[in-house]
């Protein structure tokens, strides 16, 4: 049975502010498809207070993109 790793990133933090914004997250997501990822989900996270429940994490309006890829089998 396969085994997988996941890695959730903020797409945010990913792009130039000056870029523009689509072809970033592109360009992103085809890095990380280099690396064996694959994307599984993209969200924008919405909290009522503005922040991550848990303190340290991603702030409300931050695309977050949800990855996986199969583990090695060493």
């Amino acid at each position: 049975m396969p085994r997988w790793e996941y890695r959730v990133i903020d797409l945010g933090d990913e792009v130039d502010d000056d870029a523009d914004r689509t072809a970033g997250y592109q360009d992103v997501l085809n890095e990380m498809g280099e690396d064996g990822w694959e994307l599984v989900a993209v969200t924008e996270t919405e909290y009522i207070d503005e922040t991550d429940p848990d303190e340290a994490g991603i702030p409300s309006g931050t695309t977050v993109a949800y990855l996986k890829r199969q583990k090695s089998a060493y």
